[in-house]
């Protein structure tokens, strides 16, 4: 998937999306992110998908070092969370649930860094790995539910009816209205 097979869906963007420094950005942060991500980027600002999920684009944070720091700020309080226990709750894509390892955060190695968020209040994440195309995606909203695959799979095929997270309500997406913020 690429982001070709995203536009085919929900049209192409109405405008130039901000820049993103990713030398700066990636420096910051230590890391490295998918070339998907970065060719999503390139083509669309931030997206708000049938008004529940938004995939952020760090270019709405002109500064790298804020872009960084912000992501790391959304991470503290799933840190604290997660760190008085060993395991947590995994649901899987029939709904039912299991007792895992916690899932490290990032800073930690491999662990996971958030990518967008939804109404409710899910956290999106990527699970990282050193190989950047190898990321993974992650949802938690007091249950953790993780998806095989990286960020324009998982968009598309959400969009297409294809995967659905357990963690959404049912009937999302309704349709394949996209809301594009420039900031």
């Amino acid at each position: 998937m690429d982001s070709a097979d995203l536009e085919a869906l929900i049209g192409p963007p109405r405008g130039q999306p901000p820049p993103v420094r990713w030398r700066e950005l990636e420096a910051e942060l230590g890391l490295t992110f998918p070339a998907e991500h970065k060719e999503l980027c390139a083509k669309y600002p931030t997206l708000h998908f049938d008004g529940f999920l938004t995939w952020f684009n760090p270019g709405m944070w002109p500064d790298p070092m804020v872009a960084a720091q912000g992501m790391n700020d959304v991470l503290k309080g799933l840190r604290k969370r997660t760190s008085r226990s060993p395991e947590v709750v995994v649901i899987d894509d029939l709904g039912q649930t299991s007792y895992q390892p916690r899932f490290p955060i990032y800073p930690e190695p491999g662990g996971v860094l958030q990518w967008g968020n939804t109404y409710n209040g899910d956290k999106c994440m990527w699970l990282t790995n050193p190989d950047p195309n190898k990321w993974t995606i992650m949802i938690f909203r007091g249950l953790w539910w993780h998806y095989e695959s990286g960020l324009l799979d998982f968009l598309i095929g959400t969009l297409q009816g294809r995967v659905r997270c357990p963690l959404f309500p049912e009937g999302w997406p309704s349709s394949l209205r996209v809301e594009e913020i420039y900031k």
